[in-house]
């Protein structure tokens, strides 16, 4: 039975994303209890970091598929915890752009570290053809929910 799961044209992308998001967190998993972060404030700050300019949690919402309660959590605990900064933003006194701390970076570049050894164990024996194809046809599956479901 199980293998019916699997071989199935239509499961194969949820068994898939359910495995690729316990795998990453995994990854992470000795770091959350050695700096005492959830994966959610490892999440924000890794947004954070790898994706200059888009810097506030509406941001974060969009690309990172989290709630704005889980998000509005993490950055709460994290600005407690002295590693982000806010700025209103000069035009729109609504927007607040979220900043890490100098003090953090340290440890964000030890969370990036965890991260790129994801992405390779990932697509280690993947060729760059092969990767290239993927890449055109998740940036494809992308637009196609972008198109279906989001404004």
């Amino acid at each position: 039975m199980k293998s019916e799961l699997v071989n199935n044209k239509n499961s194969i992308f949820l068994v898939f994303n359910w495995k690729l998001k316990k795998v990453y967190e995994k990854m992470f998993y000795q770091l959350t209890e050695e700096l005492q972060l959830t994966q959610n404030e490892i999440d924000v700050l890794l947004f954070l970091y790898n994706n200059s300019p888009l810097d506030t949690a509406r941001d974060i919402a969009r690309y990172r598929a989290m709630s704005k309660s889980m998000i509005s959590k993490s950055v709460d605990s994290l600005y407690r915890k002295g590693f982000l900064s806010y700025e209103t933003d000069e035009t729109d006194k609504r927007c607040i752009h979220l900043k890490i701390k100098p003090v953090a970076i340290p440890i964000v570049e030890k969370l990036h570290e965890a991260q790129k050894e994801f992405f390779y164990i990932l697509t280690y024996n993947i060729t760059e053809e092969e990767y290239q194809a993927m890449e055109t046809v998740l940036n494809k599956m992308n637009q196609n929910i972008i198109d279906q479901f989001e404004e």
